[in-house]
């Protein structure tokens, strides 16, 4: 408990307070006002007028005066004369909703309204005539009629007078349940706040204070007040509070010293450029929501000169009960948000437990407040007054207090300031635990990135759960974003796949349909040499720095580094050959472990949107003409002929194409148009030398575009020519600035550095700093040694950006395994990314068009990958790096289920973040209804996807992004689809087919054979149906006869073995053999229950496909183990070898011959037991019994009877088998005992057996009808 002694008088009323300030002050300006200012001796008269009008009208103590007024002096004439008539005012905000209104004045019961002229027709729409019928509505002219009529109004002519005691005013606030309740606060704890205001923070007459509330909040109430402590205040216009510019240039212009606001609208301040010019600003007050320690920090450093202070208070409390004064100091050991420090004058704080028992320094209890500033209770609401505004002896006092119970959770700090820690309705139990959502919330907020964050509960419609929600706004001077406070969705987060989507459908190239009739040549060279290969892999934005130390001789080599010619050679001498090497360094090159194509130069977003168009004559047997080379397929497609000059030439022009990049770029297109263009020329400038040729630029040539046949909205970016090997290579035209990094460059200090004549020179300490780069890349800069600044410095205009382009090529092909990405560049039309602006800063001049990118060392790993490791980043956006960060620091019990960004945080009209609109934001997030698995192979992609995305449960219409995959997991799953489901799937199928349904569609109609080993015997039955398992082999024709008998009240599908069809591989164990084949019956049939068969080894098929079923909880019917037991070979077929599947093994032989035969005796099988030795040897005796059977059908059978012959269960495995089901086994005789004979813990049910006068193979031939009848 902490209290202060009291320092005022117990009699002061508010206005007691106020008649002083007019006393004392009355020429100064007591309110401002759009140009117009009022002094305290004027607002005291205007005031006194509309108290003794109210009086005239039988206004009484304590009774309840409406006053319904836009933001103006008329708000502050209104406030004060009600309280000087004796009654107490209700401020009606007519920013506030209709109903809220109606609500307050039909609960309120005030039978007077004071009201502005212009808003006499929207009260008089909010109630009813019957309201107003018994309503008194006092307008403003009225009272200056009044005031005009009557003599000079004096003090002493009041006929009553309100008491300390006596209500000041009634806040309706909506607490954290059910409708908006009225809180009454009396005189005295109106006074104890502007006193203790005024004697602790210096609020007086050299004060300057903008009342910028809407007047219905009890924060409002000290800013309107104010003139009780001899403040100037200034009304902001109506709606100024959500005009964070607006706000800023009125506090510049009337020089205010005060302000209080909400964090949110702190933070939006602080993104206002002239917010560092409020030079007299020396005092913030935050309240109304947790300020945050990087809040806090922030304003500090943007107005070092001004005392960033928390405040704390219920409304039920006189607006603050507590404050602290936020020192940066004490900033490492404080917790993530600001203390709300020690309780005002006259406020007692106590944290109590459940038992209403103080707690110890640290824990955790319910604050409960008393003193002064204690409101009376709720207007009408006794029964809540009496719940809230409890009665309580402490041990060891005899008379009772009455306290406040706020409902929140805080703790003492161990130098007796307190802290908020949350709300006690906002605990939440959420998967097993109590979760507190404000600490979630203030966690998340730590983030670097975020602006604010709201976390709120919202139960799926379709499982039940709750689930954890989180929306976020971004920091838009931590977390740049591209085409910032224009850029669409994609942007924020990488979910809805729109920018590798379009990457993927080479939107930048010219459609086929642009290209129907027009002629297609295609070039040689479309295979990729190695070296060409190599090449292009080894040109990447590399994300990772994974080779060591760099030293500042290694980046002057990279920055010293000169294109060498071996040779130089003539345009004439290059072959049509060359041409079409040359050309295949620019076109696509593809991975299996890629998803997106790689091309051998940069491309923003990697869209590759710049395209070349060539002018060619003389080169090969192509005919003069322009030419688009089509990087896809390798092709010129010609589309306009000219004139033969006489002379060879091979020019290239650049062209932009609009729509393939403006869905994802809204500024700077032609800008990163031409950087591209700029890697593209820089990559000639690479690659000519090695046939001896070079590149220049040529004359700015835009009218060559009607020679293109591109769309009128296309965009030309420049001209160039391939001409002879020459030294006299085009200029660089740049500026180039090196940063190195702290800690980060061997014998190199960190700062900026001008590089030029091959030397380096320190100009700066400051650097390009993370925040100044794009979001999405921070944590690159992170791992990155050092940056480099490049400016144009070109004469003319087109080349600017390109010569740019150029030389980040040129440093990105260097063979001293240093890697660099692209970090942001400057604008044409005044939208230049951060790293842009910087620069500026760093040199204190005006530059040219400018480029920044950042490096470090790479391994040869790096370099020679073909994957995607380095491109992760266009799976992941601002919203999914967040989540990823956050796993770092919430337990996975607190992790939203859900992070979105979005633009804005919608805010109630108080400031405060709007929860129920976040939740109507949340509808658009919701997800499709969770749907299981439908057949067999949405099941087999279903196992697939939950191992790949460590996921317990997945919908089969859920998008794979969304569930958090990405290329690496795409490319792994893919893979195991195709070599489990024997599909050749594209790695890109996952962004046309993203779900589980979509991709077993695609599967399904590329093999529609999947149930194909479903041998339909009987199909016309109508209950379901009987699926039986042939012998070894696999093969199901031995089982038509028993179909035949059985007839047809039930379908018979004999289950033939994977192996048997034309390139399968048969399964490698029993188990998975079973595996597939219960998942190939469970599509065929759905539900259970089943009734399965197997005849000798496929008995064994049967009762492990029975154990999986029953694993899985579905129930089998029957199950029958025909001839479960192996036919009894002859003694002298035995050897020491009689399980190895072998060709000299005679038992092996004997099995092998009767899967064909049908029988183990006869002279055919000595003869084959005589001359066999070898699998070619049993292929050709066999096909010669039988003529019609198919040599490579018999070795598929083979196959799989060699994989099968040795398969048996172990004692264990036998054991840990219990089946549920009825089992029937019907015995051959002279069969050997079978798997499960002498085993009596395999069935729950006892087994019914039966034994037939029929041997393993007559029981399906001449015995079949012994068989048939035990069934």
């Amino acid at each position: 408990m902490t209290q202060l002694k009291p320092i005022f008088h117990n009699n002061d009323n508010i206005v007691d307070l106020f008649r002083r300030q007019i006393e004392q002050h009355g020429p100064n300006t007591a309110v401002s006002f759009q140009g117009s200012d009022i002094t305290y001796q004027q607002l005291g008269e205007k005031s006194l007028t509309l108290a003794l009008y109210l009086q005239q009208q039988g206004v009484r103590l304590d009774e309840c005066v409406g006053l319904f007024v836009e933001p103006s002096i008329e708000l502050m004439v209104g406030v004060w004369g009600i309280l000087e008539s004796g009654a107490a005012y209700l401020p009606l905000s007519p920013e506030y909703p209709d109903d809220r209104l109606r609500y307050m004045l039909e609960n309120s019961q005030c039978k007077i309204i004071v009201v502005q002229d212009g808003l006499i027709e929207r009260l008089a729409s909010l109630v009813s005539d019957d309201f107003l019928d018994d309503v008194v509505l006092i307008s403003f002219s009225q009272i200056n009629y009044f005031y005009r009529t009557n003599q000079k109004p004096q003090y002493y002519m009041l006929t009553q007078h309100a008491s300390s005691h006596n209500l000041a005013y009634v806040i309706y606030t909506s607490g954290s349940t059910g409708q908006p309740k009225g809180v009454m606060i009396e005189h005295r704890s109106i006074a104890n706040q502007m006193d203790w205001l005024s004697t602790k923070f210096s609020l007086d007459y050299k004060s300057v204070i903008l009342q910028k509330t809407p007047m219905s909040f009890d924060a409002a109430q000290w800013e309107i007040l104010a003139s009780c402590c001899g403040a100037l205040v200034v009304m902001g216009d109506p709606g100024i509070y959500k005009n964070p510019e607006k706000l800023v240039d009125t506090m510049i212009r009337h020089g205010v010293s005060m302000l209080q606001g909400v964090p949110t609208l702190l933070l939006a301040l602080l993104d206002v450029e002239k917010f560092t010019q409020c030079f007299t600003l020396n005092q913030i007050f935050s309240g109304g929501e947790a300020l945050s320690k990087h809040l806090a920090i922030e304003l500090s450093e943007q107005l070092p000169n001004c005392r960033i202070i928390n405040l704390y208070g219920p409304t039920e409390c006189t607006i603050n009960s507590s404050a602290h004064i936020f020192d940066s100091k004490d900033i490492k050991n404080s917790a993530d948000t600001i203390s709300i420090g020690t309780p005002i004058q006259n406020t007692q704080y106590y944290i109590l437990d459940k038992d209403k028992k103080s707690v110890a320094v640290g824990d955790i209890g319910e604050l409960y407040i008393a003193g002064v500033g204690l409101a009376r209770g709720y207007l009408h609401r006794e029964d809540l007054t009496a719940e809230r505004f409890i009665t309580h002896f402490f041990d060891g006092e005899e008379i009772a207090q009455t306290l406040y119970k706020t409902g929140d959770l805080a703790y003492w700090n161990v130098n007796g300031t307190v802290q908020y820690s949350g709300r006690v309705d906002n605990q939440v139990k959420l998967r097993g635990y109590r979760v507190e959502l404000d600490e979630i919330k203030s966690i998340i907020e730590t983030h670097n990135w975020v602006n604010n964050a709201a976390v709120f509960l919202k139960k799926d419609q379709y499982t039940g759960y709750q689930n954890l929600i989180s929306m976020i706004e971004l920091n838009p001077r931590e977390a740049a974003l591209m085409d910032q406070g224009n850029h669409d969705s994609h942007h924020q987060s990488k979910q809805s796949r729109s920018q590798v989507k379009m990457q993927l459908t080479n939107i930048g190239c010219r459609q086929d349909t642009e290209n129907l009739n027009k002629s297609t040549i295609n070039l040689p060279g479309k295979i990729p040499l190695e070296k060409q290969r190599k090449l292009v892999f080894s040109r990447k934005s590399y994300r990772f720095f994974d080779g060591g130390k760099i030293t500042k001789q290694d980046i002057l080599n990279a920055l010293n580094r000169k294109i060498n010619y071996e040779y130089y050679s003539q345009l004439s001498d290059i072959t049509y050959a060359d041409f079409g090497e040359i050309l295949r360094y620019f076109g696509q090159y593809l991975s299996e472990k890629r998803l997106l194509p790689k091309y051998g130069y940069a491309s923003p977003g990697a869209l590759y949107a710049t395209q070349m168009y060539f002018e060619i004559n003389g080169i090969g047997n192509l005919a003069p003409g322009y030419y688009y080379y089509h990087p896809v397929h390798h092709q010129l497609v010609l589309v306009a002929e000219k004139e033969d000059s006489g002379t060879i030439q091979c020019k290239i022009h650049f062209v932009g194409k609009k729509s393939a990049i403006e869905p994802i770029y809204k500024h700077n297109i032609v800008e990163v148009l031409e950087m591209e263009a700029g890697h593209m020329v820089g990559y000639f400038e690479n690659i000519l030398p090695t046939y001896g040729l070079s590149i220049k630029s040529s004359d700015y040539l835009p009218e060559t575009m009607q020679f293109f046949d591109v769309d009128q909205h296309d965009y030309y970016l420049g001209s160039f020519t391939i001409v002879s090997g020459t030294k006299d290579v085009m200029n660089d035209d740049v500026s180039l600035y090196l940063q190195a990094h702290p800690g980060q460059v061997s014998d190199l200090k960190a700062g900026k550095y001008l590089y030029e004549k091959g030397q380096l020179s320190f100009i700066s300490s400051e650097i390009i700093l993370k925040k100044h780069v794009i979001a999405i890349n921070q944590s690159v800069y992170e791992r990155a040694s050092f940056g480099i600044s490049v400016i144009s410095t070109s004469d003319e205009d087109w080349l600017g950006y390109i010569n740019l382009g150029r030389k980040l090529q040129s440093l990105q092909m260097n063979d001293l395994n240093i890697g660099f990405m692209s970090s942001g560049y400057s604008s044409k039309t005044g939208n230049n990314l951060p790293s842009a602006t910087r620069i500026k800063y760093i040199l204190n001049k005006d530059v040219g068009p400018s480029y920044f990118f950042i490096g470090g060392r790479i391994s040869d790993i790096q370099i020679q990958s073909d994957g995607m490791n380095e491109d992760l980043v266009h799976m992941k956006g601002p919203s999914e790096i967040i989540q990823d960060d956050l796993v770092k620091f919430l337990p996975s019990y607190m992790m939203p289920n859900s992070i979105k960004v979005i633009d804005k945080m919608p805010l109630t009209v108080n400031g405060k973040i709007d929860i129920n609109a976040l939740l109507m934001l949340e509808m658009d997030c919701i997800r499709e209804e969770h749907i299981e698995p439908s057949n067999e192979v949405e099941r087999a992609v279903l196992d697939i996807w939950k191992k790949g995305l460590k996921r317990d449960s997945i919908s089969v219409n859920a998008d794979f992004f969304e569930l958090g995959g990405n290329s690496l997991i795409a490319v792994s799953v893919i893979n195991k689809i195709n070599t489990t489901l024997y599909c050749d799937l594209p790695l890109q199928i996952v962004f046309s087919s993203p779900t589980i349904q979509k991709l077993a569609q695609v599967i399904s109609k590329e093999d529609n054979n999947l149930t194909s080993r479903l041998i339909p015997f009987q199909n016309q039955g109508k209950r379901n149906p009987i699926y039986c398992w042939p012998g070894l082999g696999g093969y199901c024709m031995n089982l038509r006869l028993l179909s035949e008998k059985l007839g047809t009240e039930r379908d018979f599908f004999g289950v033939q073995a994977y192996g048997i069809n034309t390139g399968e591989t048969p399964y490698k164990t029993i188990s998975e053999m079973a595996a597939k084949d219960v998942a190939m019956i469970k599509q065929h049939q759905g539900d259970g229950p089943y009734t399965l068969w197997g005849y000798s080894f496929g008995a064994r098929v049967a009762f492990e496909a029975c154990y999986q079923l029953e694993q899985a909880g579905d129930i089998v019917e029957n199950l029958y183990l025909i001839a479960p037991g192996s036919p009894t070979v002859a003694d002298e077929q035995h050897s020491i070898k009689d399980n190895e599947a072998t060709f000299t093994n005679k038992k092996f032989l004997t099995i092998l011959y009767s899967v064909f035969m049908g029988t183990i005796k006869g002279n055919s099988l000595v003869e084959c037991l005589a001359v066999v030795d070898t699998k070619e040897k049993f292929i050709h005796f066999i096909c010669g019994l039988n003529n019609q059977l198919d040599t490579g059908l018999v070795m598929r059978i083979i196959d799989i009877v060699t994989m099968t012959f040795e398969f048996t269960y172990s004692f264990n495995e036998l054991k840990q088998r219990q089946l549920k089901a009825p089992i029937k086994i019907i015995k051959a005789t002279g069969d050997d005992y079978s798997f499960i004979e002498n085993n009596d813990v395999f069935s729950t049910i006892e087994p019914v057996i039966e034994q037939i006068e029929a041997n393993h193979y007559t029981m399906l031939k001449t015995n079949i009808d012994q068989l048939v009848a035990v069934l």
